[in-house]
């Protein structure tokens, strides 16, 4: 009997090392590159790219905008870019639109400044014809930028929300009725994406890959409606959207975005998590997320390069 007991005993502590998760990890930044520094540190032998072939990384992400605001969006540089950005590691690789790629194009202190709506038709035509290696990749059908898969039980999607004001201010050069028009459907799009990928129970822990920094202060306030779709606040749906998320769910959630250029990593209230992800020139480094769903803190950052990072600002209702 003692025997059988400590077989037993033992065969229980077998189980429960096969049921405790590995560690996740992946490599994220966005807002590059900029300058010519920048693009020399992606390059193959460059700076970023050799510390990112030497981390530990299951995949990697870029969270957006592959040039500088101050470029304009030609076919060339955009593909150039695309180009770099992808071999910084031999790692599946998954992007998602940022506003310097598409909805500021229209600027007028650009050289060749060109209609947001057409630079969005070439990112959705050029830039989703790829699959990435990983397990259960999808696009999703009626936005093909948006994507989503899933490792050992974490799910992992992009959304294609931008700054701007997620495309809604300073529209130069397209009709803005049809403008206002693709960002409803964008939006509809993306919490119908959500709603796929995030049921209550099912998963380990969750990602959400966006461009836009949901927290930063906004122009306008209130939602933006039919009668106001312009001086209002179009990513105030997101934040709420994703805090509620982190309150419903029974797993952790991360967020992580670019955009701005502070580096920081924090829980907020609703027990959302949210990585704002280094690049913008103020930050040149890669950031590494492990993901630990069996840990206090699920989810761990350090960067690259050593750059170091805070507590994301407490704003937005948080």
């Amino acid at each position: 009997m003692k025997k059988l007991f400590v077989s037993l005993y033992c065969l229980g502590l077998s189980l429960n090392a096969v049921a405790k998760s590995e560690p996740i990890n992946f490599l994220v930044f966005g807002d590059m590159p900029y300058s010519s520094k920048e693009a020399e540190w992606l390059q193959k032998d460059g700076k970023l790219a050799k510390a990112a072939e030497a981390a530990q990384h299951d995949f990697y992400v870029h969270v957006g905008d592959m040039k500088a605001s101050i470029q304009s969006c030609t076919d060339m540089l955009l593909k150039e870019n695309y180009a770099l950005i992808s071999h910084v590691s031999d790692k599946p690789f998954v992007y998602t639109p940022g506003d310097n790629d598409w909805t500021d194009c229209d600027r007028s202190s650009l050289l060749d400044p060109k209609d947001e709506l057409e630079r969005l038709a070439f990112i959705r035509a050029e830039f989703t014809k790829s699959t990435p290696a990983l397990p259960k990749f999808k696009r999703q059908e009626s936005i093909k930028e948006n994507q989503s898969w899933n490792i050992d039980g974490v799910q992992f999607l992009t959304i294609h929300a931008v700054a701007t004001n997620n495309g809604r201010r300073q529209i130069k050069m397209s009709d803005e009725a049809k403008a206002y028009q693709e960002v409803d459907a964008r939006d509809q799009h993306n919490f119908e994406w959500l709603e796929q990928n995030l049921p209550k129970k099912g998963h380990k822990a969750a990602v959400v890959f966006t461009q836009a920094d949901l927290f930063v202060e906004a122009k306008h306030k209130g939602q933006c409606t039919t009668d106001n779709p312009k001086k209002c606040d179009g990513l105030e749906v997101y934040r709420d959207k994703l805090d509620g998320l982190a309150k419903q769910l029974d797993y952790p959630l991360l967020l992580v975005h670019g955009d701005t250029p502070d580096f920081c990593f924090s829980e907020r209230k609703s027990g959302l998590w949210h990585l704002n992800a280094p690049g913008d020139v103020k930050v040149i480094d890669i950031a590494q997320v492990e993901i630990n769903p069996d840990a206090e803190k699920p989810f761990s950052v350090k960067a690259l390069l050593g750059s170091s990072f805070k507590a994301c600002p407490k704003v937005s209702k948080d």
